[in-house]
């Protein structure tokens, strides 16, 4: 960890102590979380149609806020352990329980990509939470019919905080912000070349407008993957 995500850390925790929201979160096992956490809302009224995607757990829920925060900007092995476990289930029960994709090698029925975010705000953190995320899925993933692609797309554009602007700043600022890793994207096609019409699912912590998670499919779609969807642990 260098000086620069230490700092960051650190003032993460002096800001956000433990709340009494977090610690019920905290106590909770993974298969609670899994069955107590409130179900997301539709998608009805993003900013942008997003059918590909869905999202499992209500954002507007303070348990599932503390949620996110603890796996996004305090690395919390506990969230990320839930957080993995919840997408892993839902992955295994909707995408994997058809079988093996056709002429895929091994076991594999889906393959997972973790939404990028820029060099920078890697240097800030350390880390990206959604890489957590799907490190954990494929840690739980014993059957082994989960790809993980890593590196496969990159984020090319550091801007403000999302958080920070309003719906239609949020369109706009993701327009044009990825791009894809050719060096990736050929080496998995020359193992697998039936991957392109297999199941490819973008994993990201939250989905809010869905103009981020727009953008991610259609760059790929671009590059010749024809079944890209998303899928967030909040909305």
């Amino acid at each position: 960890m260098n000086i620069l995500s230490i700092i960051y850390r650190t003032t993460i925790d002096a800001l956000f102590p433990i709340s009494t929201v977090e610690k019920e979160l905290l106590s909770y096992t993974s298969e609670q979380a899994y069955g107590i956490l409130p179900s997301a809302p539709s998608y009805f009224g993003l900013a942008i149609p997003l059918p590909e995607a869905i999202s499992l757990f209500a954002y507007k829920d303070p348990r599932v806020t503390r949620l996110v925060w603890n796996i996004k900007y305090k690395k919390s092995q506990h969230a990320i352990t839930i957080g993995g476990y919840a997408l892993q289930r839902y992955i295994k029960k909707e995408l994997c329980a058809g079988g093996t994709a056709q002429n895929i090698p091994q076991t594999y029925s889906v393959a997972l990509v973790a939404m990028p975010i820029t060099s920078r705000r890697r240097a800030e953190r350390g880390y990206n939470q959604c890489d957590l995320l799907v490190n954990e899925v494929e840690k739980l993933d014993t059957n082994k019919n989960i790809l993980i692609i890593r590196n496969l797309l990159i984020r090319t554009h550091h801007d403000t905080r999302h958080t920070l602007k309003n719906r239609s700043e949020r369109v706009k600022s993701s327009k044009g912000i990825f791009d894809m890793n050719e060096k990736t994207a050929n080496t998995i096609l020359g193992i697998y070349p039936e991957i392109k019409h297999m199941p490819i699912v973008i994993i990201d912590d939250v989905i809010t407008t869905g103009s981020t998670m727009r953008e991610a499919i259609n760059t790929l779609n671009s590059a010749g993957f024809e079944n890209v969807r998303g899928l967030s642990l909040a909305h």
